[in-house]
Protein backbone atom coordinates (compact mmCIF):
# COMPACT_ATOMS: atom_id res chain seq x y z
CA UNK A 1 0.00 0.00 0.00
CA UNK A 2 3.00 2.21 0.66
CA UNK A 3 4.00 2.57 -3.20
CA UNK A 4 0.16 2.96 -3.69
CA UNK A 5 -0.15 6.37 -1.66
CA UNK A 6 3.00 7.58 -2.98
CA UNK A 7 2.18 11.08 -4.53
CA UNK A 8 4.91 12.92 -6.94
CA UNK A 9 6.82 15.72 -4.94
CA UNK A 10 8.57 18.19 -6.78
CA UNK A 11 10.80 21.14 -5.62
CA UNK A 12 9.73 24.82 -6.47
CA UNK A 13 11.58 27.71 -7.29
CA UNK A 14 9.03 30.26 -7.92
CA UNK A 15 7.09 33.31 -6.17
CA UNK A 16 5.04 32.64 -3.30
CA UNK A 17 2.81 33.87 -1.23
CA UNK A 18 1.19 32.78 1.87
CA UNK A 19 -1.07 34.65 4.52
CA UNK A 20 -3.64 33.23 7.04
CA UNK A 21 -7.27 33.06 6.00
CA UNK A 22 -8.56 37.11 8.30
CA UNK A 23 -4.96 38.86 6.33
CA UNK A 24 -4.05 40.27 3.01
CA UNK A 25 -0.65 40.17 5.03
CA UNK A 26 1.56 38.52 2.59
CA UNK A 27 4.39 35.76 5.39
CA UNK A 28 7.68 35.96 4.15
CA UNK A 29 8.41 32.44 3.10
CA UNK A 30 10.21 30.21 0.46
CA UNK A 31 9.13 26.63 -0.32
CA UNK A 32 10.45 23.61 -0.41
CA UNK A 33 8.30 21.12 -2.29
CA UNK A 34 4.80 20.40 -3.20
CA UNK A 35 2.84 18.05 -3.92
CA UNK A 36 -0.69 17.31 -5.00
CA UNK A 37 -1.74 16.70 -1.59
CA UNK A 38 -0.01 19.51 0.48
CA UNK A 39 3.62 21.01 0.58
CA UNK A 40 6.31 22.54 2.37
CA UNK A 41 8.03 25.69 3.01
CA UNK A 42 10.48 27.83 5.29
CA UNK A 43 9.32 30.48 6.81
CA UNK A 44 10.78 33.43 9.94
CA UNK A 45 7.56 33.55 11.11
CA UNK A 46 7.91 31.52 13.98
CA UNK A 47 3.68 32.29 15.02
CA UNK A 48 2.75 29.53 12.96
CA UNK A 49 1.65 26.72 15.04
CA UNK A 50 -0.17 23.26 14.24
CA UNK A 51 -3.41 23.38 13.41
CA UNK A 52 -3.61 26.51 11.69
CA UNK A 53 -5.21 27.21 8.17
CA UNK A 54 -3.23 28.76 6.14
CA UNK A 55 -3.78 30.77 2.32
CA UNK A 56 -1.69 29.19 -0.15
CA UNK A 57 -1.38 31.36 -3.02
CA UNK A 58 0.55 29.49 -6.08
CA UNK A 59 1.64 30.91 -9.29
CA UNK A 60 -0.30 30.45 -12.56
CA UNK A 61 0.13 31.65 -15.93
CA UNK A 62 0.17 35.62 -16.76
CA UNK A 63 1.34 36.61 -13.82
CA UNK A 64 -1.66 35.12 -11.81
CA UNK A 65 -2.24 32.99 -8.59
CA UNK A 66 -4.94 30.58 -7.83
CA UNK A 67 -5.62 30.03 -3.92
CA UNK A 68 -5.57 26.92 -2.08
CA UNK A 69 -6.72 26.46 2.00
CA UNK A 70 -4.09 24.26 3.71
CA UNK A 71 -3.85 23.24 7.63
CA UNK A 72 -0.41 23.53 9.20
CA UNK A 73 0.52 19.50 10.25
CA UNK A 74 3.97 19.93 11.36
CA UNK A 75 6.68 22.54 12.20
CA UNK A 76 10.03 21.86 12.38
CA UNK A 77 12.34 24.41 14.44
CA UNK A 78 15.49 25.63 12.25
CA UNK A 79 18.48 27.37 13.08
CA UNK A 80 18.68 31.50 12.67
CA UNK A 81 15.60 31.77 13.70
CA UNK A 82 13.22 30.43 10.89
CA UNK A 83 11.41 26.91 11.07
CA UNK A 84 10.18 24.31 7.84
CA UNK A 85 6.24 24.33 7.55
CA UNK A 86 4.60 21.70 6.31
CA UNK A 87 0.87 21.88 4.90
CA UNK A 88 -1.99 19.42 3.83
CA UNK A 89 -3.97 21.19 1.34
CA UNK A 90 -8.04 21.19 2.72
CA UNK A 91 -10.06 23.20 0.46
CA UNK A 92 -9.40 23.30 -3.29
CA UNK A 93 -11.56 25.48 -6.22
CA UNK A 94 -12.89 22.24 -8.47
CA UNK A 95 -10.76 24.32 -11.30
CA UNK A 96 -8.00 25.43 -8.66
CA UNK A 97 -7.77 21.78 -8.59
CA UNK A 98 -7.13 21.30 -12.24
CA UNK A 99 -4.41 24.18 -12.03
CA UNK A 100 -2.60 22.70 -9.25
CA UNK A 101 -2.29 18.87 -11.34
CA UNK A 102 -1.20 21.04 -14.23
CA UNK A 103 1.45 22.88 -11.91
CA UNK A 104 2.61 19.92 -10.53
CA UNK A 105 3.25 18.47 -13.99
CA UNK A 106 5.08 21.18 -15.44
CA UNK A 107 7.45 21.09 -12.94
CA UNK A 108 7.97 17.51 -12.71
CA UNK A 109 9.06 17.43 -16.24
CA UNK A 110 12.00 19.57 -15.37
CA UNK A 111 13.10 16.97 -12.78
CA UNK A 112 15.46 13.61 -13.50
CA UNK A 113 13.69 10.14 -13.27
CA UNK A 114 13.93 9.93 -9.67
CA UNK A 115 10.88 7.56 -7.82
CA UNK A 116 9.38 11.08 -6.82
CA UNK A 117 9.75 12.48 -10.22
CA UNK A 118 8.06 9.08 -11.87
CA UNK A 119 5.60 8.77 -8.84
CA UNK A 120 2.40 8.95 -9.50
CA UNK A 121 1.09 13.28 -9.14
CA UNK A 122 -2.09 11.65 -7.08
CA UNK A 123 -3.55 8.17 -5.50
CA UNK A 124 -6.80 7.38 -7.91
CA UNK A 125 -10.12 5.82 -7.20
CA UNK A 126 -12.45 5.04 -9.93
CA UNK A 127 -16.02 4.67 -9.98
CA UNK A 128 -18.04 3.83 -12.63
CA UNK A 129 -21.56 3.70 -12.90
CA UNK A 130 -24.11 2.72 -15.57
CA UNK A 131 -27.39 2.54 -14.17
CA UNK A 132 -29.18 6.24 -13.67
CA UNK A 133 -31.29 5.60 -10.36
CA UNK A 134 -27.52 5.08 -9.00
CA UNK A 135 -26.20 7.99 -11.04
CA UNK A 136 -28.83 9.89 -9.19
CA UNK A 137 -28.41 8.74 -5.98
CA UNK A 138 -24.67 8.97 -6.12
CA UNK A 139 -25.00 12.58 -7.47
CA UNK A 140 -27.39 13.25 -4.50
CA UNK A 141 -24.91 12.54 -2.30
CA UNK A 142 -21.95 14.50 -3.04
CA UNK A 143 -24.06 17.84 -3.50
CA UNK A 144 -24.59 17.31 0.54
CA UNK A 145 -21.21 16.85 0.24
CA UNK A 146 -20.40 13.01 1.22
CA UNK A 147 -20.02 9.46 -0.77
CA UNK A 148 -20.52 6.34 0.36
CA UNK A 149 -19.01 3.76 -2.08
CA UNK A 150 -17.55 0.29 -2.16
CA UNK A 151 -13.76 -0.54 -3.68
CA UNK A 152 -11.73 -3.02 -3.42
CA UNK A 153 -8.23 -2.94 -0.94
CA UNK A 154 -8.03 -0.88 1.93
CA UNK A 155 -7.90 2.60 2.72
CA UNK A 156 -5.99 5.34 5.34
CA UNK A 157 -8.64 7.01 7.48
CA UNK A 158 -7.75 10.70 6.46
CA UNK A 159 -6.51 9.33 2.76
CA UNK A 160 -7.29 12.17 0.18
CA UNK A 161 -7.21 10.18 -3.35
CA UNK A 162 -8.85 11.77 -6.62
CA UNK A 163 -12.02 10.37 -7.52
CA UNK A 164 -13.21 10.10 -10.77
CA UNK A 165 -16.65 9.51 -11.34
CA UNK A 166 -17.81 7.77 -14.62
CA UNK A 167 -20.17 6.28 -16.96
CA UNK A 168 -20.47 3.73 -19.02
CA UNK A 169 -22.40 6.13 -21.59
CA UNK A 170 -21.42 9.11 -22.96
CA UNK A 171 -22.47 11.19 -19.77
CA UNK A 172 -19.68 13.75 -18.86
CA UNK A 173 -18.03 12.39 -15.52
CA UNK A 174 -16.91 14.14 -12.58
CA UNK A 175 -13.23 14.44 -10.93
CA UNK A 176 -12.78 15.68 -7.55
CA UNK A 177 -10.38 15.63 -4.82
CA UNK A 178 -11.88 12.97 -1.85
CA UNK A 179 -10.82 12.33 1.77
CA UNK A 180 -11.21 9.27 3.69
CA UNK A 181 -13.35 9.60 6.66
CA UNK A 182 -14.12 5.75 7.89
CA UNK A 183 -13.97 2.40 6.03
CA UNK A 184 -15.71 -0.75 7.05
CA UNK A 185 -14.48 -4.22 5.50
CA UNK A 186 -17.15 -6.14 4.16
CA UNK A 187 -15.36 -9.06 2.63
CA UNK A 188 -11.79 -9.93 4.22
CA UNK A 189 -11.25 -11.81 0.93
CA UNK A 190 -8.43 -14.61 0.29
CA UNK A 191 -5.36 -15.15 -2.12
CA UNK A 192 -7.13 -14.85 -5.01
CA UNK A 193 -10.00 -12.38 -4.38
CA UNK A 194 -9.60 -8.85 -3.12
CA UNK A 195 -10.71 -7.55 0.18
CA UNK A 196 -13.81 -4.93 -0.37
CA UNK A 197 -14.45 -2.43 1.60
CA UNK A 198 -17.56 0.02 1.65
CA UNK A 199 -15.73 4.01 2.65
CA UNK A 200 -17.57 7.12 3.26
CA UNK A 201 -15.91 9.76 1.49
CA UNK A 202 -15.78 13.71 2.06
CA UNK A 203 -14.89 16.12 -0.41
CA UNK A 204 -11.65 18.55 -0.47
CA UNK A 205 -14.01 21.38 -2.14
CA UNK A 206 -16.26 24.20 -1.44
CA UNK A 207 -19.87 22.57 -0.72
CA UNK A 208 -21.44 25.21 -3.08
CA UNK A 209 -19.20 24.27 -5.88
CA UNK A 210 -19.86 20.27 -5.14
CA UNK A 211 -23.90 21.48 -5.31
CA UNK A 212 -23.47 22.84 -8.29
CA UNK A 213 -21.45 20.56 -10.66
CA UNK A 214 -23.86 17.41 -9.16
CA UNK A 215 -26.91 19.45 -10.18
CA UNK A 216 -25.45 20.36 -13.11
CA UNK A 217 -24.67 16.73 -14.04
CA UNK A 218 -28.10 15.35 -12.97
CA UNK A 219 -29.95 18.09 -15.23
CA UNK A 220 -27.89 17.02 -17.91
CA UNK A 221 -28.82 12.91 -17.23
CA UNK A 222 -32.24 14.26 -16.65
CA UNK A 223 -32.32 16.10 -20.40
CA UNK A 224 -30.25 12.84 -22.39
CA UNK A 225 -33.31 10.25 -20.59
CA UNK A 226 -35.69 12.37 -22.47
CA UNK A 227 -34.47 11.87 -25.79
CA UNK A 228 -32.77 8.51 -25.21
CA UNK A 229 -34.66 7.08 -22.78
CA UNK A 230 -34.19 4.87 -19.71
CA UNK A 231 -30.54 3.09 -20.07
CA UNK A 232 -31.24 -1.16 -19.63
CA UNK A 233 -27.94 -2.16 -18.25
CA UNK A 234 -27.05 -3.70 -14.76
CA UNK A 235 -26.48 -1.74 -11.32
CA UNK A 236 -23.19 -2.29 -10.48
CA UNK A 237 -20.02 -0.16 -9.51
CA UNK A 238 -16.50 -0.95 -8.05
Amino acid sequence: MQEKRLQRRVGIEVPIRVCRPDSDVTIMARYQDLSWGGASFVTNDLTIQCDHRLIMRLPWTNGQFFAIEADVVRCEPLESGHQRVAVRFSRVGHQDDRRLAKLIELLSSTLHETAQATAPAMPLLELVLDDQDEVREKLSQVAEGYLFITACGTYRIGQSLLLLIEYTDDFPGLRLRARVKSQSIDDQGDGERPCLVTLELGFEHPLDELHKLAHLSMRYQRKRARFMGPYPGPSSYQ
